[in-house]
């Protein structure tokens, strides 16, 4: 199906043909091929998970604990596909990565996606201590405007 025909003056461009410019999207496109790096986040939280005394097996068994709605459970065998880096076609499921970070005790690999997009993560206690800070300055601006408020009443 055509594309109906776009009025355009000689003076003003077409917006939307520069809009729908592949050059346009590939100039604006952060890299997020971020694969090394969470590969790389999720090795380091297995390391340091053994460390703790987790094996695989067990890591797997606390990755079902937390999805236990899954049809079948996951296997020891497909977790060393996902990390494993001459499997090129198997990577970890992205529904999968908060079951495995609770199974390892680590943030690291939501760590490395909350970077590529430009965020960083903050934990319940630090966000308690936002939230306070906020609403300290709250107050003082509700003091600060009650005071200007009852000068202005002569009292």
């Amino acid at each position: 199906m055509a594309k109906p025909p776009r009025n355009i003056s000689p003076k003003q461009g077409d917006l939307f043909q520069r809009l729908e410019s592949p050059s346009l999207e590939a100039a604006n496109a952060a890299d997020l091929d971020i694969g090394p790096e969470l590969l790389g986040a999720v090795h380091a939280a297995l390391r340091e998970a053994r460390g703790w005394g987790l094996s695989r097996e067990r890591i797997v068994d606390r990755m079902n604990i937390a999805l236990p709605e899954l049809d079948r459970a996951i296997t020891a065998r497909q977790a060393y596909s996902w990390t494993a880096q001459s499997k090129e076609y198997h990577e970890l499921p992205a529904r999968y990565l908060p079951a495995l970070c609770w199974a390892l005790g680590s943030e690291l690999p939501l760590r490395v996606l909350a970077n590529a997009l430009g965020y960083d993560l903050v934990d319940r206690r630090d966000a308690v201590a936002l939230r306070l800070g906020q609403l300290s300055i709250t107050r003082a601006q509700l003091t600060r405007e009650e005071r200007t408020l009852r000068e202005q009443l002569g009292g």
